[in-house]
């Protein structure tokens, strides 16, 4: 049982927790963007970087745009967020790993950016779990079929 009160704000108020959640994985993210190009080695200058930044681009936009219906309560971009989650946890076997095998970065380097990229992924699966349940709350509490305890 939920108390009245707690649900009935959910209306009026956002869902900052998973907002927050969202918006640091993309300072994470950021950070392991700029540490992965700030290195010149030549395996960089390829097509291959170009399609990198580019999807880093369009991701770190996925990423706000989930953030701010997230804070809405909107279960279906929960879902969204969660799947880019996944997805940067998958990217650690893309274009690091590939950087590594070439030489172009060190194992020291890779193993940081391995780090920022499972902690954006886990700060991107946590705040769609949280917004999933909190929207999946506030919708059957105003469809009538979520059972409230009244406050004393």
């Amino acid at each position: 049982m939920f108390k009245r009160i707690k649900v009935e704000k959910m209306k009026y108020k956002n869902d900052s927790i998973s907002y927050a959640l969202v918006l640091l994985s993309l300072v994470v993210n950021i950070l392991y963007f700029a540490n992965l190009y700030k290195n010149n080695a030549q395996f960089y200058y390829t097509i291959e970087m170009g399609m990198s930044v580019l999807y880093n681009l369009i991701f770190m936009l996925g990423v706000f745009m989930c953030a701010e219906f997230i804070k809405k309560y909107n279960r279906n971009y929960a879902i969204a967020t969660f799947v880019l989650g996944i997805m940067q946890i998958v990217r650690i076997f893309n274009y690091p790993l590939d950087a590594l095998k070439e030489g172009a970065l060190s194992q020291g380097n890779y193993n940081q950016l391995v780090i920022f990229l499972v902690i954006s992924g886990a700060l991107l699966i946590a705040g769609s779990v949280i917004s999933f349940v909190n929207s999946t709350l506030l919708k059957e509490y105003v469809a009538g079929r979520l059972k409230v305890k009244e406050e004393e």
